[in-house]
């Protein structure tokens, strides 16, 4: 996975399968909480790193009835 390049303004966006594959490295969590977390979101979409930690975080701390 490329990151951030020094002096580059780009962030650098990955899939849904690369975030997924990286969960544990990512995120410390397993790959179908990722799964979870981005279940509904356009398969095209494409995330940078702190977008889908925010998603991530929101779906491991949401209320459960």
């Amino acid at each position: 996975m490329a990151g951030k390049k020094q002096g580059d303004d780009t962030v650098a966006t990955y899939g849904k399968d690369e975030l997924i594959a990286y969960a544990g490295e990512l995120f410390g969590v397993s790959p179908e909480a990722v799964q979870g977390a981005l279940h509904g979101t356009d398969g095209g979409e494409r995330f940078d790193i702190e977008s889908a930690k925010a998603l991530v975080d929101k779906f491991m701390n949401r209320k459960v009835n």
